[in-house]
C-alpha cells in the first residue's frame, strides 16, 4: 500500500519567541538510500526519517540505524 505524504496549508505564521540556534557544527545529516539520519553529538540516539519526511523511528545508537530501516522497510515496503 503506498502511502501519500501529509499536506499542510499554513495560512498565517506567528514568532511567540525565538528559539536558540544550535550549531551545524553539532549536528550531522547523512543518507543512507532512501533514509535520512540526524547524527548529534550530545545523544547517541539517532532520528531516522525516509528522504521524503516520513518519520521512521528513533535508533538507539549508530549500530541500530540499520536494523530500524530493515524493520520499516517489512512493515511498509522497501519503496520509502
Amino acid at each position: 500500500m503506498q502511502r501519500e505524504p501529509a499536506r499542510l496549508t499554513v495560512d498565517a505564521l506567528k514568532v511567540l519567541a525565538t528559539a536558540p540556534a544550535r550549531a551545524l557544527k553539532e549536528m550531522v545529516l547523512d543518507r543512507y538510500g532512501d533514509y535520512v539520519v540526524v547524527f548529534d553529538a550530545d545523544t547517541d540516539a539517532v532520528p531516522v526519517f525516509t528522504a521524503l519526511g516520513q518519520w521512521v523511528g528513533m535508533a538507539e545508537s549508530p549500530d541500530t540505524i540499520g536494523t530500524l530501516i530493515e524493520i520499516h522497510e517489512r512493515v511498509n515496503g522497501s519503496d520509502a
